[in-house]
């Protein structure tokens, strides 16, 4: 996506050529195929060519089939351009369709892992893959709520409607941000100054910021959702952040582009 913004801004052959590398990269680290043992998905990332995990993210999970989908859209003439569109579709209808049918709201989960790499609960999905509704708390030494994760699938859930023209896309996008806006175990709004139960922010300095979003909903050891409903002033899961609100925006935005 780098690349693709130089080029727009810059022109010239070389950006062309290092987006289109790239892109080559992100599908050779998809999962393709059916692999660890399962056939209930496939179309999920890699973290690297070196590291064979899943990809996840707090922040950026969609990134991958975002920029191919952007990729795809700047290089209509490129030879790679249906395989890039392939890769999105795939991600789609054999990973994301399929993770969401597991959760009551229709969200997609955090993401899968092999086994269990830490001592939490982590939920049997398929052969050696497991998953978690929400990020784990004992991976490493911070733990946030998913709302970024959410509304990053919301968007790209949006961008593939538009590109695709596939309604139910659509629908799925709007579900993730429904759950940022109350429809959650807690019946909680995120977004401070609109509907019901807002939590009182982490926001020790600046105060309430009206339409300020939080980290949201997070998970314990046991994959239970948690959110600060108490004022305990909980940063995991009641701070403020900048992307929470950037993607919010995009989403919401594309969203009203798509018929």
């Amino acid at each position: 996506m780098a690349a693709l913004e130089m080029r727009a801004a810059a022109g010239g052959d070389v950006y062309t050529a290092e987006a289109a590398q790239l892109g080559g990269r992100l599908l050779a680290l998809q999962a393709a195929s059916f692999e660890y043992a399962q056939k209930e998905i496939r179309g999920f990332w890699r973290v690297s060519e070196r590291d064979q995990n899943p990809y996840t993210d707090a922040l950026h999970p969609a990134l991958p089939a975002l920029a191919l989908l952007e990729l795809a859209r700047a290089l209509p003439e490129h030879p790679n351009t249906k395989r890039w569109r392939d890769a999105v579709r795939l991600h789609l209808d054999e990973y994301v369709t399929p993770l969401v049918t597991h959760s009551a709201y229709a969200i997609v989960p955090f993401g899968v892992f092999l086994g269990s790499p830490t001592p939490e609960t982590y939920r049997p999905l398929a052969g050696d893959l497991t998953y978690r509704y929400f990020m784990p708390v004992r991976k490493q030494f911070w733990w946030v709520g998913t709302t970024s994760h959410l509304e990053c699938y919301a968007l790209l859930l949006a961008e593939a409607a538009q590109a695709f023209g596939h309604t139910p896309y659509r629908d799925l996008a709007y579900r993730q941000l429904e759950w940022v806006m109350g429809a959650n175990p807690f019946g909680a709004c995120l977004m401070t100054g609109e509907g019901m139960r807002n939590p009182y922010p982490h926001s020790r300095f600046v105060g309430l910021i009206p339409g300020g979003i939080m980290n949201g909903i997070a998970g314990n050891t046991k994959d239970a959702p948690i959110l600060d409903m108490e004022n305990g002033f909980d940063w995991r899961t009641t701070e403020y952040w900048s992307p929470h609100n950037a993607y919010y925006l995009w989403a919401v935005s594309t969203l009203a582009r798509v018929a």
